[in-house]
């Protein structure tokens, strides 16, 4: 009903534009309107036209960017950043458009839900497209965050495509089995390796649920190992800070001298002990980026591939040197934390294993010559790799570490003969590949922790979730959401080019709401009117 009066007033006003010296019953004739509902028309455009840009509203031009005004708002605002409507109100009204749309609260609100039923749609609409190829590999990694009830988390590790986002009563075992068999038990997945922290529940869903390898995940088993050690150099380097200032504001108020001297010699003693504990600060920061630059495919100095039992070895050395610092740091807490860490060791190496297993079975469906697997593997998939790795941190020390390894793998790449010699199609392709590879080794869930930071703040935002809600912030998460080369995570894992999110929205929620006149604002003043001044 709103579309037909929308498109009869722009009809008239159009009209009323190129005919201004005819009548209403000229306009009439020229729309196909009643003169009635003409001269309504025309009334309606004089009150809206407050403001010298008011005119552009009632045009199709200015009303089709009024529309991706409004909803837009709503969508990126008030769904995605958890904005309330009545901000959202306010912030509409001040670009004065309460006259040409309606801006209430409760308006907004119920075209909020009206746009949240149609990304349902778009989903329902894009699911024949969201099906995986028969026997398509994956890589997941899974999480709970707490609210009321614990939302559950399970996303595709390669694309960030969130296969599951719901809350539950519990956590267990069967709750997560549960969640997972509407995309798993239907559909042609093989999943090689699920990375978590170490809960019972999730190590029996990849073993059991999923039928896979479970991977320790870097980024607890990092952070349990650190936080005692970490702690203990941080407060006693504090303490020590402390103490100095103290005493040297003693000192330059001292007036005896032997009472100088004895706190010069203290201040000295103090002096030397924060410079040890300066040192084993870095000590302590150069084992935890020893251990972090260690567990990858290839080694750092030649970008050669490198297994479990060479990572070990290369391991040796911080860890002893961890020990070492646990003893006089954190004691027993930091010394129970590095035999966690040791023990989890071999779980990660398993992320490690599972990879090389994929790299070399889905090399194999591509290619049986030898020379070409020995070339991707050995010299064209770690110079990808590192160069992966190079964007995806921000860390200026391990950034400069993997701009060199991927700078000499660079120079073995160019040096082997195959690489000039294959032709520059087939070569692209390879290269295709070997990104789609390299982007699968995942060692941490720290996508799924970042989604859990954005779940917290809407959840305290909009003060909890419906099912809905949460529903749709998936949906915006996976067709949405784009990284920097432009797609998102639905495309990346199914290989699709899918419509637009937000231009589909725009194209099917249909108008917006009118205006509505406030009969209390337009009522007259009985004060006025009984002869009281204004």
């Amino acid at each position: 009903m709103s579309q037909t009066i929308r498109e009869r007033g722009r009809k008239v006003f159009q009209a009323g534009k190129e005919k201004s010296w005819q009548g209403i019953a000229a306009l009439a004739s020229t729309t196909g309107i009643s003169k009635s509902s003409v001269q309504r028309h025309q009334q309606g455009i004089k009150r809206r036209n407050q403001y010298p840009e008011s005119e552009w509203w009632e045009t199709e031009a200015g009303s089709a960017w009024l529309k991706l005004l409004v909803l837009g708002s709503i969508f990126f605002f008030g769904i995605k950043h958890g904005i309330g409507v009545g901000a959202l109100s306010q912030f509409l009204q001040a670009l004065r458009l309460e006259l040409h749309v309606g801006c209430s609260a409760s308006a907004l609100d119920q075209l909020k839900q009206r746009l949240k039923d149609t990304i349902e749609a778009y989903e329902v609409a894009q699911a024949e497209h969201c099906q995986p190829q028969a026997g398509q590999g994956i890589c997941v990694g899974a999480d709970e965050v707490f609210f009321g009830l614990p939302v559950l988390v399970l996303a595709e590790l390669g694309s960030g495509y969130l296969l599951t986002e719901v809350q539950a009563e519990d956590r267990s075992y069967e709750t997560w089995k549960e969640q997972i068999e509407h995309w798993w038990s239907q559909a042609g997945w093989e999943c090689h390796f699920m990375v978590s922290d170490r809960a019972k529940a999730l190590i029996k869903l990849a073993t059991d649920g999923l039928g896979c390898v479970s991977v320790a995940d870097l980024f607890h088993a990092l952070r349990s190992l650190s936080q005692p050690i970490g702690s203990a150099l941080g407060r006693q380097q504090t303490q020590l800070l402390k103490q100095m200032h103290t005493l040297k504001a003693k000192w330059e108020t001292a007036q005896d001298d032997a009472y100088r001297l004895k706190l010069s010699q203290a201040l000295s003693q103090l002096s030397t002990q924060q410079l040890a504990v300066a040192q084993d600060q870095q000590a302590y920061h150069a084992a935890i980026t020893a251990i972090t630059l260690s567990l990858h495919p290839f080694t750092l100095d030649t970008a050669e591939p490198q297994t479990g039992n060479d990572i070990a070895t290369t391991l040796e050395p911080p860890l002893t040197q961890l020990r070492r610092l646990a003893n006089s740091y954190g004691q027993q807490k930091a010394v129970l934390a590095l035999e966690t860490f040791q023990q989890q060791l071999p779980d990660m190496m398993q992320g490690l294993h599972a990879w090389w297993q994929w790299a070399i079975q889905a090399l194999g469906t591509q290619t049986a010559n030898i020379d070409i697997q020995n070339w991707l593997l050995g010299c064209l998939l770690p110079w990808v790799y590192w160069l992966q790795q190079v964007d995806r941190t921000q860390h200026p020390e391990r950034k400069a570490r993997y701009q060199q390894a991927a700078e000499t793998a660079a120079q073995q790449l160019l040096a082997h003969p195959l690489t000039q010699a294959m032709p520059a199609t087939e070569r692209q392709d390879w290269i295709d590949w070997a990104r789609w590879m390299a982007n699968n080794y995942q060692r941490t869930s720290s996508a799924v922790e970042g989604r859990n930071g954005y779940l917290t703040r809407l959840h305290h935002a909009g003060r909890g979730f419906s099912t809905q809600t949460l529903k749709v912030l998936t949906i915006i998460h996976n067709f949405h959401l784009k990284r920097p080369d432009g797609t998102t995570a639905a495309q990346r894992l199914f290989d699709y080019e899918f419509p637009d999110l937000f231009e589909w929205i725009v194209e099917h929620m249909g108008d917006l709401p009118l205006a509505r006149r406030s009969l209390k604002a337009h009522s007259p003043n009985p004060f006025h009117l009984a002869g009281f001044p204004p």
